[in-house]
């Protein structure tokens, strides 16, 4: 009698397990299960900057706001979506878990998606507090699910998450490239319905690969630069670099937030798109970001083990925000001696290449600290006030560009 082939479900973890993710960490050995995380992440991240770049867009041609009240919108759903991770986190420890969790809030976004598939204005305030809830959820239990794959003072943990953020930044370069073709034609249905589709694939794998998001045996056999166990940190220099991480977190998204919002008007009313005969879509500058991370992040995750030798965390992270602060200063050249007018679109590329290097800096750098940092039992909450920090930074971006958009 012949012997019954594979599983779907072992075949599935196979595939994940060669995913080409693995060349991005060729010396390194991962839990499989970072691989079926990263594929989640992209997926929600897919459908994220889809929304993203097309939603000041949507409020003003589909649904009649002005473009002050738009960004003030786009600006509070972005606050609030980082606000309520939170007490998601609080759901992640206490009640739901994190695998459970990261399928639930999967679901949710997937339900949110569908309904803004529809035009009446009271489906978009149906569809957006079940949006928010997923987010809640989803943010985070991916942070929950990695801690389960990693010890917290595993050298490999600073590599996942920036491989993670890489992910995350090839998901956006995918998302506005499809948004900038779709909403081109003002077919924010179609476009919408691209975004429900990717969460529905990513919630099936999730559902399919979920035994892989679990603890497993740590094998660490290489060099590697190593760094302090959690609790080698005094309890009260613990609380002091948390509270630094989330002011330096909140203050990089008041930045970065304009990207979505005052950039993007920047990009369609005062830059000159043309290149070679074609006017580039200004949504397209949205994941203009995305497209420099993937071009930065792998030089940064071969030199990472070589800096953190010579350099600090927290100074990288000092240093990021210098870059931030550097990015906007670049467009004051332009704004002065040429208002109103069009200008080159380098005077953008170049504002967005310093906000990635303080992106590269930050973010990354800056939640892998943080878990390692953070109390065991209380992952889900400190992660939540992670992106609490955020949340008070994107509603600050909300205000800066209302009043300082074009």
């Amino acid at each position: 009698m012949p012997t019954q082939g594979p599983s779907l479900r072992t075949r599935f973890r196979r595939l994940i397990s060669v995913t080409a993710l693995q060349r991005l960490l060729p010396r390194l050995r991962h839990p499989h299960g970072i691989y079926l995380l990263c594929w989640a992440v992209f997926c929600e991240r897919w459908a994220a900057a889809i929304l993203g770049s097309s939603a000041v867009l949507m409020l003003c041609e589909r649904y009649g706001y002005p473009r002050g009240e738009a960004l003030r919108l786009a600006g509070l759903y972005n606050a609030a979506s980082y606000l309520l991770t939170l007490p998601g986190g609080f759901a992640v420890d206490r009640s739901l878990g994190a695998r459970r969790s990261l399928g639930t809030g999967m679901t949710l976004l997937t339900l949110g998606y569908a309904g803004l598939t529809q035009s009446p204005a009271s489906v978009l305030w149906t569809a957006i507090p079940l949006l928010l809830l997923g987010h809640s959820l989803f943010k985070p239990s991916t942070q929950a699910v990695m801690v389960m794959l990693y010890e917290r003072h595993d050298p490999r943990l600073d590599a996942a998450q920036i491989a993670c953020y890489l992910v995350v930044n090839v998901a956006g370069v995918v998302g506005t490239a499809c948004a900038g073709l779709l909403v081109r034609g003002h077919d924010f249905r179609a476009v919408l319905t691209l975004a429900a589709a990717v969460l529905l694939a990513g919630l099936i794998s999730v559902i399919l690969g979920r035994k892989t998001l679990r603890l497993r045996q740590k094998q660490p056999a290489f060099s590697a630069p190593t760094v302090a166990a959690p609790n080698e940190v005094p309890g009260r220099q613990r609380v002091k670099i948390i509270a630094a991480l989330t002011v330096a977190m909140m203050i990089f998204t008041v930045g970065f937030g304009q990207v979505e919002g005052a950039l993007l008007l920047w990009a369609q009313d005062r830059t000159d798109r043309v290149l070679l005969g074609f006017e580039l879509p200004a949504a397209w500058f949205v994941g203009l970001p995305s497209l420099l991370v993937l071009l930065m992040a792998p030089a940064q995750l071969a030199l990472l083990p070589r800096i953190q030798r010579q350099v600090s965390t927290p100074r990288l992270i000092a240093w990021g925000l210098v870059s931030v602060v550097l990015a906007f200063a670049v467009l004051i050249p332009p704004a002065v001696l040429s208002p109103g007018q069009r200008v080159s679109m380098a005077w953008l590329i170049a504002c967005m290449t310093l906000l990635v290097l303080g992106e590269l800096l930050i973010a990354p750098l800056g939640l892998s600290l943080l878990l390692r940092l953070a109390p065991q039992r209380f992952i889900g909450v400190v992660v939540g006030v992670w992106y609490v920090a955020g949340a008070l930074g994107c509603w600050l971006a909300g205000e800066l560009g209302a009043a300082w958009g074009p």
